[in-house]
């Protein structure tokens, strides 16, 4: 019940000849890390012969110098200003990007960075209209810090970073898993994420995907307990949703409304 955003490098021609293929909800084209800096040019001309989906993002490194503003304003323009916007660390960099292409950014920011974390407030607080989504950047933010990647040691921030985007309507998405050898990790990620209530997942393999539809967020009896909920109030519009009473347990309205809609995105 994550969404799932696939990342696909922009320098593969095989890759990209295969995106409708792509069983994921969202997909990322990838200019940035997934491409060695020889071909960084190469990318970009691949992704301009693209009519790029509604469902695709480019991730595109503003801060690198690879890219002049003109090729830059090109590809914002290119996929409608859903970017995907990495390294950035202060509200200046934000803005730096929105004054290129002021009137179409729908981004996502990755937090990858410390600096990042501390500034996201204000981040959000001036541009969460433009701001599609948070995203977590766990590896490169413990490479910065020094921090183990394992959950342990990473909840809390998926904690904060999950508080944020609520108090700014954006989603959050969760970071990548890169052990492709024990997707036990990646089931268990999924999961946390999930119950903390992220939006999404951020993907790089075509097994994720797959992985990805098998876990198991709720339990049989709470499927059963929700969808007794859910058929009392399917038919019934938002707006007139209220206080339910269900075998001993109360509903309030804002409990009704989320278990109606997570059950209508399961049954989707």
């Amino acid at each position: 019940m994550l969404e799932s955003y696939f990342f696909i490098p922009a320098d593969k021609p095989k890759y990209l000849r295969k995106m409708a293929e792509i069983d994921s909800d969202y997909l990322v084209l990838d200019l940035e890390d997934a491409v060695a800096p020889k071909n960084k040019q190469l990318a970009i001309e691949l992704i301009a012969e693209l009519l790029p989906s509604p469902n695709t993002f480019a991730r595109i490194p503003f801060f690198d110098g690879v890219y002049s503003n003109p090729q830059i304003i090109q590809l914002i323009e290119q996929f409608e200003g859903r970017i995907v916007i990495p390294k950035s660390q202060t509200v200046y960099d934000i803005e730096r990007v929105i004054k290129l292409c002021p009137l179409l950014p729908k981004m996502i920011v990755l937090v990858e960075n410390p600096q990042c974390l501390l500034e996201l407030p204000d981040i959000l607080k001036k541009y969460s209209k433009q701001i599609y989504a948070i995203g977590f950047g766990s590896h490169d933010f413990c490479s910065y810090t020094c921090i183990k990647h394992e959950h342990k040691y990473l909840a809390a921030y998926k904690q904060q970073l999950i508080l944020y985007s609520k108090a700014y309507n954006v989603k959050y998405l969760d970071g990548v898993d890169l052990d492709l050898s024990d997707l036990s990790i990646f089931r268990e990620e999924c999961k946390f994420a999930y119950e903390a209530g992220a939006n999404g997942k951020f993907m790089i393999h075509p097994i994720q995907l797959n992985e990805i539809r098998k876990v198991e967020y709720l339990s049989s009896e709470e499927i059963i307990r929700l969808s007794e909920v859910y058929e009392r109030v399917k038919q019934i519009p938002m707006e007139e949703l209220d206080v339910l009473t269900i075998n001993g347990r109360v509903y309030e309205k804002p409990h009704v409304v989320r278990i109606k809609m997570m059950m209508e995105k399961r049954n989707n």
